[in-house]
Formats: structure tokens, C-alpha cells, sequence
């Protein structure tokens, strides 16, 4: 009996810890990833950025999503990667201001989609 009470704690410990685990991992994620792109997007407002700028954000995003394929729906993931292409392909057209706006949708993507994971009130039922 008492070694049942001692392995459900120690399950508890170890499904919490994973738990914390992801949640970090995932908010760093974003978090860096919103960075960069708040850079881009200031650069893309000022009309002084570059196509390798826009590839290079383009590729952090591609890199950091092989991580969070582990972590988040797929579904989040093809959104935010319709974004950063649209993004991309105005930006090589030259169409700073579309470039931004689509640049502002993926970083208030990077806002939302780590919230859908906290423990909150609204997430559970």
C-alpha cells in the first residue's frame, strides 16, 4: 500500500516536472522567435530591410519548429508558417507595409499560442 502511495507521487512529480518543462520550453521559443521578428518588422516599417533579413527570420522560424512540432498541434504550426511565407513573398515584391502587417499577425501568433497551454480556468473547461 505504501509503496502504490509512493509510486503515484513520484508519477504526479514526474508528469508535473515534464509539464513545467514544456511550458518553458515552449514560451522561450516563442519569445525568441518574437524578437527576431520584432526586428524585422522595424526594419520592414523603415524600408531597410533586406531579402536575406526576411530568409534568416524565415529560417530561424523553420529551425525552431522541428522543437515545437514535439510540443504544439500541427495545425498552430501551418498557420504560422502561411504567415511567415506571405511575409517573405511581399517582401520580395518590394511591399514593405504588407510584409509588416503579416509580420504583426505571426507575433501576435507567438502571443496566443503559448497561452492555449497554461493552466488556466479557460483552457480547462
Amino acid at each position: 500500500m505504501i509503496k502504490s502511495i509512493w509510486y503515484i507521487a513520484i508519477t504526479l512529480l514526474i508528469i508535473a516536472g515534464l509539464s513545467m518543462a514544456e511550458f518553458f520550453i515552449v514560451n522561450h521559443t516563442f519569445d525568441s522567435l518574437d524578437g527576431a521578428f520584432s526586428a524585422i518588422e522595424e526594419k520592414l516599417e523603415q524600408k531597410t530591410c533586406s531579402k536575406d533579413d526576411i530568409l534568416s527570420v524565415q529560417k530561424l522560424w523553420l529551425k525552431s519548429k522541428e522543437t515545437l512540432h514535439i510540443f504544439i498541434p500541427h495545425n498552430e504550426i501551418k498557420e504560422v508558417d502561411l504567415w511567415v511565407s506571405e511575409c517573405v513573398y511581399y517582401a520580395e515584391k518590394d511591399d514593405f507595409t504588407e510584409a509588416a502587417a503579416k509580420i504583426e499577425v505571426a507575433r501576435e501568433l507567438f502571443e496566443q499560442i503559448p497561452k492555449t497551454f497554461m493552466i488556466r480556468i479557460e483552457n480547462i473547461l
